[in-house]
């Protein structure tokens, strides 16, 4: 039996259904938790729980679209055996970052998709061009570059009580506000 916290419930990708504890309560606690079509924020019960075994894709679509701003969110699918960090800013850029890989021989990343799903850069990229990530306004490269493999450790450290990280590629700068530091620790599904 499996318990995802709310917020973990909330970015699964449109593609993913997420997996969970019980069959028997889901619809109560989806048609309780979940306001589909409102553009109010879902509520979270008592312990930061939801159940989404039974929820549907076009459930999942309308979570995504009222997923909270500025905060990491863990999602877990076990059925499918998916696990993603993801953060999604303001004017709805998805941030997913990969920093400790359930499966260790993976190597790290990150991926930056625009508001309508599309990667829109990825970390190991070779025709991105420079990347650069900025922990509150400290640059640190791109730190998941096979070429700076020295420096992922020195990034983990810092995004830990980092505010806002920035990433700056083509002439474009996004921003992500980092609550919920602590999650960076879950380890994800590093394989694209």
């Amino acid at each position: 039996m499996l318990k995802l916290p709310f917020t973990t419930l909330l970015i699964c990708s449109v593609v993913t259904i997420c997996g969970c504890q019980t069959i028997s309560k889901t619809s109560t606690q989806v048609k309780d938790l979940i306001r589909v079509g409102e553009q109010k924020a879902p509520q979270i019960d008592q312990q930061d729980v939801i159940d989404v075994s039974k929820t549907t894709l076009e459930k999942i679509e309308q979570m995504t679209l009222n997923m909270p701003t500025g905060q990491w969110i863990y999602i877990e699918n076990d059925l499918q055996g998916i696990y993603t960090l993801q953060n999604k800013s303001i004017d709805g850029n998805m941030l997913l970052l990969r920093l400790n890989c359930k499966i260790t021989s993976q190597q790290s990343g990150f991926i930056l998709r625009n508001k309508d799903g599309q990667d829109i850069l990825k970390a190991h990229d070779e025709q991105a061009g420079q990347i650069q990530f900025l922990l509150d306004n400290k640059n640190y490269g791109n730190p998941f570059h096979l070429s700076n493999s020295k420096k992922i450790d020195a990034f983990k450290t810092a995004l830990q009580k980092t505010k806002v990280i920035k990433i700056f590629n083509a002439s474009k700068l996004y921003t992500f506000q980092n609550a919920h530091a602590e999650r960076l620790e879950q380890a994800v599904s590093c394989k694209d």
